[in-house]
Parts: C-alpha cells; structure tokens; sequence
C-alpha cells in the first residue's frame, strides 16, 4: 500500500481550497495563502503538455463520478478507495490534494471495463413510454349546450332589445341555427383547451374566440337575425336564406378521397 504522507491534514484542508486555515498565519495574524500546486518537471503523461492539465479538487473529482456513473459516491467513499490504492493518487497532496482531470477520466473509463462502475439510467421523467399514448384531459362539460346553458349565458351578459330591434340580438333557441352551433362548438372546445393554461389561456380564449364569434352571432345582420328575446327563434325558411351556389363542373375539384385511396394502392401494389 502507497504510502501517503499527512493525508489526515490534507483532507481536512480538501473541503474548500480557498478557503483552508494556515496554522501559522492564525498565530501570527497574517494572512493566509494557499501553497501553489509543484508542476512536473516533464511532461505530463496524462496530457502530453509541460504540466499535469486541468486539475481536480476531492469535491471536483467525485462530481464528475457522480456525473459520469449511476454509483454516486460520497467524498468519504472515495478518500477510502484513494488510501486503499483503489482509486488515483494526487498529483501533489500539500494544503489540497489534486487530481489531474485526464487521470480521473481515464480511471473511470477503466472502472466501467471492469464492471466496478455502470451507467446512470436515462432520465425519463415527463416522457411517454413506448406504445403509450398521452391521456386527454377530462373535459369540464359534456356538451355545447351544457356549456352554453351552464358557462357562457350566465356569464356574457348584454342589453339586447327584447323585440330584436336592437343593435344585438340573440335567440334563445340558438340550437337551431346551423351557424350558430359550429361557432358555439368551437367555443366549447377552445375554452376547454385554452383552460389548461394557467398563464394566458382565459385572456387568449376571450380575445381571439369569444369576443370574435359572440360579434358575428349577436349581429342584427347575423345568423340570428328575425330572432328576438321575447318572440324567439324566427323559422329559417321565413328569415335568412342559403346562399345560392351554382354547382361547379366536377373535373375542376375532383374528389381528393378517391385519389388518395388510388394513390394508397398502387403504392401497396
């Protein structure tokens, strides 16, 4: 076994480097300057330079272990592999003992061959598991008409002309206007998804959703117009009419799911 001379004195010190007491300079009150690291006289093995390269502290020597391998090792841990000759000898034990950063490497590589040291385990927090797929979150109502009965009447509230004459207007049967239920759907469902932020998800909802589709649905203009408060909803066929559309010769708009389906095919052919 190596031979390691004040190692006691040494480790005491190895905590903080900077910051190591000097006997000394506590009796005489001067104060204290850590003692330089020797540099070899030839070059290092460990480098190929005039000098040992990167040096290591104790402390700086087992995080990197603990970086590099799943075995975690407490400073106590290694100082007992060091005076057991299991592990690297400084190249200078003085105040601090020091490590040169290529020796350190080149031991743990030799640590992993031997079987001594194992890799740490990927970190997989926050990741899907293969084959599993990412759970939806549960929705807080189970319909557009729960949301709009429960959520949106009761909380966007206007001053709308009972008889329809004013500049808004809204049917109570809202359900039977075809336009009506598309934008209110996509309210639902934006709001159920804009909820799960909790930073900016209820501003981004009210000014880029309902605040533009509530607009174009009160409008006395709008899907709900001949509807009003206290006569209700206007029949369709008495109120606004489909837009007229002349049918548009088929070769200029082919139906693009045959044509996958075709494509799908011969690729399997």
């Amino acid at each position: 076994m190596t031979n390691i001379p004040a190692a006691e004195d040494a480790w005491a010190n190895d905590t903080d480097p900077e910051k190591a007491p000097d006997k000394d300079a506590a009796e005489t009150g001067a104060q204290s300057v850590p003692a330089p690291v020797p540099a070899p006289a030839q070059a290092s093995k460990e480098t190929g330079e005039d000098g040992p390269g990167f040096l290591l502290s104790t402390a700086d020597v087992v995080a990197l272990i603990n970086d590099r391998t799943a075995e975690q090792l407490s400073v106590s841990t290694f100082r007992t592999l060091v005076s057991h000759d299991q592990a690297p000898q400084p190249l200078s034990w003085g105040k601090t003992p020091v490590w040169a950063f290529a020796t350190v490497e080149d031991w743990i590589s030799e640590m992993f061959a031997s079987g001594s040291f194992t890799m740490p385990e990927p970190d997989t927090d926050g990741e899907e598991e293969p084959g599993e797929e990412a759970k939806e979150p549960e929705l807080i109502f189970g319909s557009t008409a729960q949301w709009v009965e429960t959520f949106l009447a009761p909380m966007y509230r206007r001053d709308i002309a009972p008889n329809g004459a004013g500049a808004l207007v809204w049917c109570p049967s809202w359900w039977m206007h075809s336009e009506a239920v598309i934008r209110l759907e996509a309210l639902w469902r934006a709001w159920e998804h804009l909820r799960l932020d909790g930073k900016t998800g209820v501003s981004v909802f009210m000014k880029d959703h309902l605040d533009h589709h509530m607009a174009v649905l009160m409008d006395g203009k709008g899907p709900f117009d001949g509807c009003s408060m206290d006569l209700g909803h206007k029949p369709e066929h008495e109120g606004l009419r489909p837009l007229p559309v002349v049918p548009a010769p088929a070769e200029l708009f082919p139906d693009v799911r045959t044509a996958n389906t075709e494509t799908k095919d011969d690729n399997d052919e």
